[in-house]
């Protein structure tokens, strides 16, 4: 599977993402883990399932780096995780997005192949992505995608719309919270 997935990577992302990892590694050996599961119908004496979870460094810029993530089974093989996002209709007061935030709506859902300043954690089975709109982080977004019945679904989602100086993030999405 790991080989597998360098060969996905580097065949879709090969030319444009940068020739080395930040420690100066050559490009394309990824972080992998190895999640273990039981289906949540599985009868108790069905043994776990396992997924495995690539991660390769793709690209770093003044404040955002990206990566991209492959899964593997023994059910749908090697494939490039998808992360969903809303799409957002941000209104500020009289049009400028330097000024106060009057609402945010989510207008649809979109994917994205690349994941923002991500990390995963082994602990909590997610993937947590944060998304800086500009250098001071005070206007951003970030996504919390849980692993669960074989595959990561979005379970949070905040948006930090306004370019105040501060960190203030609402949740536009929250499957994560009890009500």
């Amino acid at each position: 599977a790991l080989e597998q997935a360098k060969k996905a990577f580097a065949a879709t992302y090969g030319d444009q993402c940068d020739k080395a990892n930040p420690d100066g590694s050559p490009m394309g050996e990824p972080e992998a883990y190895s999640l273990h599961y039981k289906d949540k119908d599985a009868a108790a004496d069905q043994p776990e399932r396992e997924t495995r979870l690539f991660r390769f460094f793709c690209s770093m810029a003044a404040y955002n780096e990206s990566a991209v993530y492959y899964v593997a089974d023994d059910v749908t093989g090697v494939r490039q995780l998808q992360f969903a996002e809303p799409e957002l209709d941000i209104r500020y007061e009289n049009n400028n997005s330097e000024g106060k935030v009057e609402a945010i709506h989510i207008v649809g859902f979109q994917t994205s192949g690349w994941a923002t300043n991500s990390d995963y954690d082994e602990d909590t089975k997610t993937i947590s992505t944060f998304n800086k709109w500009r250098g001071l982080g005070d206007a951003s977004s970030s996504g919390t995608y849980l692993f669960r019945n074989g595959d990561f679904s979005l379970v949070q989602y905040e948006v930090d719309a306004s370019y105040d100086g501060e960190e203030n993030p609402q949740t536009v999405v929250d499957y994560n919270t009890a009500p």
